[in-house]
């Protein structure tokens, strides 16, 4: 089992993040660039090696973020046809998502067994997401899953600041 942490608003540098151990190691570099309006992703190791990367899905008329590991796609996180209000609805072939992700506090399943979960936690550096992982071979796609719904909250957070 493996803790890391991601503070949810880093200041320092807009465009980069880190995610780093308890003990404040740096495990992976995130970085952030705009796609008409959606925040996409690529998150790097330590030997600069990318290996997650969150992206506009082509072809889609609402707001829709592919999680991508390896060339495949791990996650779709796409707006769901509805006009009454915004809703999100998350995909995927290998990997479900239970509990409550619009708040952050979801377990990620393959099959019967949990392979991660994400929750909110407030630490000594700040408001921030913990990302427990049991099986090492999930934390791209955790990682992943948990920056694609980070992007879709600041959509919903701008419509409703329109509204």
């Amino acid at each position: 089992m493996r803790q890391l942490f991601m503070l949810k608003e880093d200041y320092t540098n807009e465009n980069k993040r880190e995610i780093i151990t308890r003990e404040g190691d740096k495990v992976y570099t995130i970085e952030c660039f705009d796609d008409n309006g959606l925040a996409c992703y690529s998150v790097y190791n330590n030997k600069q090696e990318e290996v997650v990367r969150v992206e506009k899905h082509i072809g889609s008329t609402f707001p829709c973020l592919d999680v991508v590991v390896d060339e495949r796609i791990a996650f779709t996180v796409e707006q769901s046809e509805s006009i009454s209000k915004m809703s999100f609805q998350i995909t995927s072939d290998d990997l479900e998502v239970y509990d409550d992700w619009w708040s952050m506090d979801f377990d990620i399943m393959s099959g019967y067994r949990k392979v991660s979960k994400v929750r909110n936690r407030w630490t000594g550096l700040g408001d921030a997401y913990e990302i427990t992982v049991f099986e090492k071979s999930s934390e791209p796609e955790t990682i992943g899953l948990m920056l694609a719904l980070d992007s879709v909250k600041k959509i919903e957070a701008k419509v409703n600041i329109v509204k």
